[in-house]
């Protein structure tokens, strides 16, 4: 997290009488309800998630009064109902951002006070006192004896991934399906007239993704392999897509084709520049979906196996 955005939420916690964790999440009391708030999604800072563990014996709010509740409040994006949660969106990037996230809370404050909901345990529903806890990368407000029993499965969780090893083979090949999928897509992206470089983020993705599903998981080592078999791909993906055309023109076997377009390139049948161009779009675009998705997996590496309770962490954030 920058410095500015530090700031932001700094002032946020200030001026709601709550408190900020060593991760950048907000949590406290306020109003009578148990809150944390946090951006889901690191990309997104200014895009907040504000959660409250509520409930009440008539079920959750229909789709007419969640309707009635965002048409009077426009700073709320989302509502969002759980079976013991209820959770907002607020947009707060901008001078006025604070003015919106603290307009927002007081609307549902006023709307769970009015409509009966009373405050419990986010993970068991019952209403006993509850502290905020971070759980793997996202925030809680559970009660002792649920704090425990996360703790517990986490701990489990966590011996299970220790003795689960990476299988590298499996990932090549989960990597290898998720290029061919990139492949396809610059080659159809390209003959619908869409900008094909645009295939580079998807192809990232596949890749990354592929390695992680097929492997076990996305270690560092299959970070640098995924990475490798982008590279290759894309340019193979790229020369496939000309000789396709090529074959289109010329009237030539594919095969052919593929074998051509150097020689064309060194005559300038295909216009050297257009082709270096085309090229380093899709390695740009590669990087523009690789980097959030590597950045992604290393930070939820870093966060799955932490449990602790908001104010008290284990390790420097």
């Amino acid at each position: 997290m920058n410095k500015s955005v530090s700031n932001a939420y700094a002032g946020f916690a200030q001026r709601l009488g709550l408190q900020m964790d060593d991760s950048g999440g907000l949590y406290g009391q306020r109003g009578g309800y148990a809150w944390t708030i946090f951006a889901p999604d690191p990309r997104y800072p200014y895009q907040l998630l504000v959660t409250t563990p509520v409930h009440r014996t008539a079920g959750p709010l229909s789709k007419e009064e969640v309707r009635q509740f965002k048409r009077e409040h426009k700073e709320i994006f989302l509502l969002h109902q759980r079976q013991n949660a209820i959770s907002i969106t607020v947009r707060v990037k901008g001078s006025k951002g604070a003015d919106r996230l603290e307009a927002a809370m007081n609307a549902l404050t006023e709307l769970l006070r009015t409509q009966s909901f009373r405050p419990c345990c986010q993970n068991c529903g019952q209403e006993l006192p509850v502290e905020g806890y971070f759980v793997s990368g996202s925030y809680m407000q559970v009660c002792d004896s649920c704090a425990q029993t996360l703790k517990q499965s986490h701990n489990t969780a966590q011996a299970e991934r220790a003795q689960k090893s990476e299988n590298v083979v499996g990932g090549i090949v989960g990597s290898l399906i998720g290029s061919l999928l990139g492949v396809l897509c610059i080659i159809l992206l390209n003959q619908l007239g869409y900008m094909a470089a645009l295939a580079g983020i998807i192809m990232a993705v596949c890749t990354l993704k592929g390695y992680e599903i097929l492997g076990g998981k996305l270690s560092n080592r299959g970070i640098v392999i995924s990475i490798v078999v982008m590279i290759v791909m894309i340019f193979v993906g790229d020369r496939l897509d000309w000789a396709i055309l090529v074959s289109q023109q010329l009237e030539m076997p594919l095969p052919m084709a593929f074998q051509a377009v150097p020689v064309l390139l060194a005559e300038e049948i295909i216009e050297p520049a257009i082709y270096v161009v085309n090229l380093l779009l899709l390695y740009l675009f590669m990087a523009v979906g690789a980097v959030p998705t590597i950045r992604s997996s290393i930070r939820n590496r870093r966060f799955v196996n932490l449990v602790y309770r908001l104010g008290h962490p284990p390790v420097e954030l």
